[in-house]
């Protein structure tokens, strides 16, 4: 069974390879406790083309020491000309100052975006900002063009494309919501932003973020319709659903349309070592080598103990881990991966932990055993950190 998936394996790669440079462009969507820089770093390594996001920074978060807080979220070793940092404010001046001490501090960055999009905010005690923006176009504008009087460099907002208070609210997407929709991203553009990246489904402001994942459904349609719309005007970028190669592919593989750059947050942190195939839908050449790209990674985490704790070093390992037990215990179809690359990894792995990370918590295994190896954080972060790490992958 192993040698018939290696085989599978071997041969999408080997089609993959045939596909023509695309010019579309990926990026991995900001979540919250999991884009920090670690886990950047190991995407970068994983994909150095795709586009990486901070988490949504909430301004008056960081403005008690704004130039600290700054620091320790994108301070350290990063490419920030791949980086776009997101901000979360209601607040005109509040934003306007941040951006300044921000590209004071990281010029490099390659964009500012404002959030429009999480409905999270409103029942995390926020309701101004957020989803909640999408309600109020002249706030909205007012807060992009302070952005983008601030800045030369690009302006973009992440907004859904529509908003309701409630699940009893939800309507079907008529032509009046359209020209709402319409009215706003006209609004974004008129104040500096070339760049709108549109989540594909309502946002409902007292759900949950797990049940605006489910409801409404998806309508990719009103997204292609504003690509179309706003073509040469505005960068679309269409957010939403996108959980697996297939689904990349077939929207990369689309001529129809006018959408510019896709972006995907849970399958990037469900399957991590996707990202090698990712990049080469993006450029034409072989995939990052993924051995090289782990030692990297643990090379990095050993270097910069001192800037960050050893929970944030050691999750993007755990989901690596994660990924790579499912495959080899449940022998996915999907397999990017030869057994014996698999294994190899285990091993690479196991010994950064042991060696490198552990302080001596750890002992080594004799055998190829992924469940004793995502145990093994466990000495390093606690008990209670690996179980949540667990629940929490379980929900993406």
């Amino acid at each position: 069974m192993r040698n018939t998936i290696t085989a599978m394996a071997t041969s999408l790669a080997a089609t993959t390879t045939t596909t023509t440079t695309t010019h579309h462009e990926f990026h991995i969507a900001p979540m919250q406790c999991y884009t920090n820089q670690p886990l950047r770093k190991l995407t970068s390594f994983l994909s150095p083309t795709s586009i990486k996001w901070t988490e949504m920074e909430k301004v008056d978060d960081l403005l008690p020491d704004l130039e600290h807080s700054l620091k320790k979220r994108l301070g350290g070793e990063e490419n920030e000309t791949n980086l776009i940092l997101q901000l979360g404010s209601s607040n005109a001046n509040k934003l306007q100052r941040c951006v300044r001490v921000a590209l004071d501090h990281y010029p490099k960055l390659r964009e500012i975006n404002l959030n429009c999009g999480c409905p999270a905010i409103a029942t995390g005690g926020a309701p101004t900002y957020g989803a909640s923006l999408m309600k109020d176009v002249s706030l909205t504008s007012q807060l992009v063009e302070s952005i983008a009087s601030t800045t030369e460099i690009n302006v973009s907002v992440k907004c859904r494309i529509g908003v309701f208070d409630t699940a009893e609210d939800i309507a079907p997407m008529g032509e009046k919501q359209y020209e709402y929709l319409h009215k706003y991203v006209t609004a974004i553009h008129d104040a500096g932003a070339n760049h709108v990246i549109l989540h594909a489904r309502p946002a409902i402001l007292s759900l949950n973020p797990v049940k605006n994942r489910i409801v409404p459904t998806l309508d990719y349609g009103v997204v292609h319709r504003i690509a179309s719309d706003f073509k040469g005007k505005v960068k679309i970028t269409i957010n939403g659903g996108i959980n697996s190669l297939i689904d990349l592919k077939t929207m990369q593989n689309d001529d129809t349309t006018n959408i510019s750059s896709h972006m995907s947050g849970r399958w990037c942190l469900r399957r991590p070592l996707d990202l090698m195939e990712i990049e080469r839908s993006l450029v034409d050449k072989a995939m990052p080598d993924v051995q090289s790209a782990i030692h990297h990674y643990i090379e990095y985490a050993v270097k910069n103990q001192n800037q960050f704790t050893i929970g944030e070093l050691c999750l993007p390992l755990y989901l690596i881990v994660a990924q790579l037990q499912e495959d080899y215990e449940q022998e996915r179809e999907s397999n990017l991966l030869s057994w014996e690359e698999i294994e190899t990894l285990h091993n690479i792995i196991e010994d950064g932990l042991l060696t490198k990370l552990s302080n001596g918590k750890m002992k080594k295994s004799n055998s190829i055993k992924f469940k004793k190896l995502a145990s093994s954080f466990k000495p390093l972060v606690g008990t209670k950190v690996v179980n949540k790490w667990k629940r929490n992958r379980a929900e993406l």
